[in-house]
């Protein structure tokens, strides 16, 4: 497993605002635009974590959890939903997805939640 965190996401705001947390800890960001690129890196080296989108063209973020589970290693990997679908009716729903540790709505987060989030995740 590497040292990295994975961020499957389509928009560069969201990615940079992820990169400036995971700058405050001892590992790398890496940036996959999709699902399928994502599983493409996982393939070549499992993270420690993913931040995930759900809303994402080529494969949506759903798709990618349910093809991670097939993929030898990565059921361990915790996955840190950041997405617009996110809030308190389908936080619940979304807990329930394989691997995911937690649930943040984009646009509606504090940075120090989502740190929060993201030590929790490496700690697993």
């Amino acid at each position: 497993m590497g040292n990295y965190v994975l961020i499957v996401d389509d928009d560069p705001d969201d990615v940079g605002l992820v990169m400036d947390v995971l700058g405050t800890f001892d590992v790398e960001g890496r940036e996959a635009s999709n699902g399928e690129v994502a599983l493409e890196m996982i393939a070549q080296e499992l993270p420690r974590a993913i931040v995930l989108d759900l809303m994402m063209p080529v494969m949506d973020g759903y798709n990618f959890i349910e093809k991670l589970q097939a993929v030898t290693g990565a059921k361990d990997i915790p996955i840190i939903v950041l997405s617009a679908l996110a809030d308190r009716h389908t936080d619940i729903s979304l807990k329930r997805l394989p691997g995911v540790v937690g649930v943040l709505s984009k646009g509606n987060f504090s940075m120090q939640k989502l740190q929060s989030v993201v030590t929790l995740a490496l700690e697993k």
